[in-house]
């Protein structure tokens, strides 16, 4: 198929196609928070503990932020129509208060979405709902197809989660470095295939069929349809990839990838971890990065942890589903963007909208 049948979306000029050189020398995504943004969310945070309340267990009106909201909602529009990238700098953690944490991340997450339920039936760290996902090394095998990367301390490979938004807070850095956080905008991976290797956007906006990994909706195992890696919809392009699950589905269901379908899921892999591509950042403790899955494919590298739990890496994570969504063509936002996230969780949509 040619370019003209295939109708190839235009190069992405937009904000969301930075390349590494350009975040770096432009600081504004970072989001330093003032003291009296500080001392709002602490006394937010310590007010819901009072009331016996965890995180996910109230809504936006139980987490005042009178000043701080204003900010929040300048950074849910750079998220969704900027660059698609900040990191909000300064949050009150404690490192050895998960439990303030999570209340923490909650409270903020209200002010950007509705947070949803991230696995079917395993407990991701004990907070209601399982909307709230604890990541630590769990010393579990990375090479065991059921588990996820966040339980284990390897590196991951560039992806986007199952959401509108993703939010990672870090609670404890990795003691001996690692850890390190890598982002891309899945836009400039675009227009660089586009330019160089056109003739693999055909099999791209094909797609691929997905592992669940257990967390399918109505038991699904492998997702029922190709999910396109790029898809283009009313202006927008949006991007839906992850190469493991990708390679998971097909030895469950004993199929060998193409050659041209090994090569596109290669040459995306490739160019998704390129230096002049990707942005490294080590996170602090207080640090929450958010991301709009759409446009921006995250990894991270290894790291090793004491044995002591108090002393490992620690994040944890919402998926958040914004209430202005993107336009997404038919069919994208289904299989591995559907995955768990199918909205069975009801309180977290009436707890964000309270």
């Amino acid at each position: 198929m040619n370019q003209q049948s295939l109708r190839i979306p235009p190069a992405v000029t937009d904000p969301s196609a930075w390349r590494a050189a350009e975040l770096e020398a432009d600081k504004s995504w970072i989001v330093e928070l003032t003291p009296a943004e500080v001392a709002e969310v602490a006394d937010a945070a310590r007010a819901v503990a009072a009331r016996g309340l965890r995180g996910g267990e109230f809504g936006r009106a139980d987490f005042p932020l009178p000043t701080f909201a204003v900010r929040l909602a300048a950074v849910l529009e750079e998220l969704q129509h900027g660059r698609g990238i900040t990191l909000l700098r300064g949050l009150p953690v404690d490192p050895q208060d998960e439990e303030m944490a999570a209340r923490i991340i909650w409270g903020v997450g209200t002010y950007l979405g509705r947070a949803l339920q991230q696995s079917a039936g395993v407990n991701l760290g004990g907070f209601p709902g399982n909307c709230i996902s604890h990541i630590i090394d769990q010393r579990k095998d990375p090479n065991d197809r059921t588990v996820h990367g966040s339980a284990t301390g390897a590196e991951q490979q560039p992806h986007c989660d199952p959401s509108d938004l993703v939010a990672l807070l870090c609670i404890r850095p990795a003691v001996g470095g690692g850890g390190v956080s890598r982002v891309v905008s899945a836009m400039s991976v675009y227009n660089d295939i586009r330019e160089r290797a056109p003739e693999l956007l055909e099999t791209l906006f094909t797609g691929f069929f997905h592992d669940l990994r257990k967390d399918g909706a109505n038991g699904l195992s492998v997702t029922p349809q190709r999910v396109p890696v790029y898809g283009y919809e009313d202006g927008h392009l949006s991007v839906s990839f992850n190469s493991r699950t990708v390679v998971l589905a097909a030895e469950r269901e004993g199929y060998a990838l193409s050659g041209l379908e090994q090569r596109a899921l290669d040459e995306m892999s490739a160019t998704a971890s390129r230096r002049d591509l990707v942005h490294e950042m080590t996170m602090r403790s207080g640090d929450l990065q958010l991301l709009n899955n759409y446009t921006m494919l995250h990894s991270r590298t290894a790291w090793s942890d004491p044995q002591d739990v108090r002393q490992r890496r620690c994040m944890l994570r919402l998926w958040l589903r914004t209430l202005d969504p993107r336009p997404l063509p038919e069919g994208f936002a289904s299989g591995y963007l559907a995955g768990v996230t199918y909205d069975v969780g009801r309180q977290a949509q009436a707890l964000a909208t309270s």
